[in-house]
């Protein structure tokens, strides 16, 4: 059984640091934007660049990296 998520991945120095899963609408979508946006701007990005990260799917600084990825993504 396959589960449609939204998960905001954290990763730095070749460690998974934690997976936050949500689901897959609308509600969901929003959710993983905000988690997403309030952990980027945590590690360094600015409120011009988030919008530009959550279209990306990606942010990095330095080692660390933040990933928005939905459950069918490679």
């Amino acid at each position: 059984m396959k589960v449609d998520t939204v998960n905001v991945i954290e990763y730095a120095d070749d460690t998974i640091l934690g997976v936050t899963s949500f689901s897959e609408d609308d509600e969901g979508n929003k959710e993983a934007e905000a988690h997403f946006s309030k952990i980027a701007k945590e590690h360094g990005a600015t409120e011009e660049d988030v919008d530009s990260f959550i279209e990306d799917g990606y942010h990095e600084q330095g080692t660390y990296q933040l990933f928005l990825c939905h459950s069918n993504c490679s």
